[in-house]
């Protein structure tokens, strides 16, 4: 690859996976009710207010520090079309995933497919499923130095009190 190339792929800051959903309101209510994400927008407003507004063709959700964040695009497919479900993986911090894990298993809303355990490859990892069959995996690696930030002492009765 050229220097020229290089510097300009150099400057991806992100990557922004797509779901596909059968409803977006009921994606809204999902991510941001169950999971405890952000709302970022809809392609009608950065506030979706279901009561005076059309349903969305789309919205972005997001956890994290903003943009920079976990950001996801949800695309509502018709009921003719087929449904093409996919699979993400988030990182979160050390400290983070068991505790996002138990808060998770406690409030007993999400569907978790699969538990939490540490896996030969060196993550400890989850997953959860939505309502239309997307995936989300999240995970921390093993042997530390996870990117992000860590929150020093965090434990469940931490998320308790934030939920």
């Amino acid at each position: 690859m050229s220097e020229h190339a290089r510097a300009l792929l150099d400057t991806a800051w992100g990557v922004i996976p797509h779901f596909h959903a059968r409803s977006i309101p009921t994606s809204i209510t999902y991510y941001t009710s169950v999971l405890h994400f952000n709302l970022g927008s809809t392609d009608i407003s950065f506030k979706y207010d279901p009561a005076s507004e059309p349903e969305p063709n789309m919205c972005s959700i997001y956890l994290g520090p903003g943009i920079r964040g976990a950001n996801i695009y949800i695309f509502k497919r018709p009921v003719e079309e087929v449904l093409h479900p996919s699979t993400i993986m988030i990182a979160l911090g050390t400290e983070a995933v068991d505790a996002y894990y138990e808060l998770l298993v406690r409030e007993g809303k999400a569907e978790i497919i699969k538990e939490i355990e540490d896996k030969r490859w060196g993550y400890r990892q989850f997953a959860v499923q939505d309502p239309d069959g997307n995936r989300i995996q999240f995970f921390r690696f093993l042997d530390g130095g996870n990117p992000g930030v860590e929150v020093a002492g965090m434990t469940d009765a931490d998320t308790t009190e934030s939920a």
